[in-house]
């Protein structure tokens, strides 16, 4: 009898643990994805530098997410974003600096009169069918910053100034943050005379060739038409290796002889040099 009891009470033991080894599943599949992400390039930006980002599953646009914060709390462990689950969850995220505005539903756009700010962007495609996804984060560069140098014109005529008004035309005045395309427009703007003649001003990545400088003399008539133009293009395409469609666009360096017709263009710690035909 005594032996009878002791098995009954083996089996019961051996049943409770059994059921705790195997628990019923709970179903979560209806709760959402949380985004963590892990920058492969910031490009340079500094923790403090604001980010906006949109992430949304193929599933619908209707339960998109967006939200803006910092590039120091991206890339600490707290900061996360959550979606609906989805096989592919597309992440967009831009950081822009001055008075470039949000146009539309997805683009950055310069207003015309006005300089082109500092932008970075980066683009990801994730599986969100688990609870937890790491989100590759690696920043592009979308705008390049030219520095142009006019030298040896008549300086003790003009004292110490360059005789002319600077303007800067394109046909492209933003990005698209989900393609990664240009945003056709017009772009104008006249940058303020620097030390030593230099002027300085940002563009976004462009859509064709048409960036140029338009020279007008300060001596006559705000509405006369310019007196030279000079097309850039013909300047940069020198570079050995430059395009509009770089993944990274660099800051480059003009220097322009405006009496010899000779142009340096520097990118980094190289130059090269050569003579180009103004349009008069």
């Amino acid at each position: 009898m005594l032996q009878l009891r002791t098995l009954t009470g083996a089996l019961a033991i051996a049943a409770i643990c059994s059921s705790c080894q195997s628990p019923i599943k709970e179903d979560r599949s209806s709760c959402p994805a949380t985004l963590f992400f892990e920058f492969l390039d910031k490009q340079g930006l500094q923790p403090t530098d604001l980010m906006y980002l949109e992430a949304f599953p193929v599933l619908g646009e209707e339960s998109r997410v967006r939200d803006t914060t910092t590039v120091g709390a991206m890339a600490g462990k707290t900061y996360s974003l959550q979606v609906r689950r989805s096989d592919v969850v597309s992440i967009y995220g831009a950081a822009c600096f001055g008075k470039s505005h949000w146009s539309g539903e997805s683009g950055w756009v310069v207003d015309s009169g006005q300089d082109g700010d500092p932008l970075y962007r980066f683009a990801a495609k994730v599986s969100g069918m688990e609870e937890s996804v790491v989100v590759p984060v690696e920043m592009t560069k979308e705008h390049s910053t030219i520095h142009v140098k006019f030298i040896e014109f008549d300086q003790e005529r003009n004292h110490g100034r360059f005789p002319y008004k600077v303007c800067v035309k394109a046909n492209t005045c933003g990005l698209d943050l989900y393609s990664g395309l240009p945003i056709p427009g017009p772009f104008y703007f006249s940058p303020e005379e620097g030390l030593a003649g230099e002027y300085v001003f940002t563009v976004p990545r462009q859509a064709d060739h048409s960036l140029c400088i338009e020279l007008r003399d300060l001596s006559l008539d705000s509405e006369a038409p310019p007196t030279d133009s000079i097309l850039l293009w013909n300047l940069l395409k020198q570079i050995e290796g430059f395009s509009w469609d770089l993944p990274n666009l660099p800051d480059v360096h003009v220097e322009i002889d405006y009496v010899r017709s000779l142009v340096s263009v520097f990118i980094s710690d190289w130059q090269t040099a050569t003579y180009i035909n103004f349009t008069r």
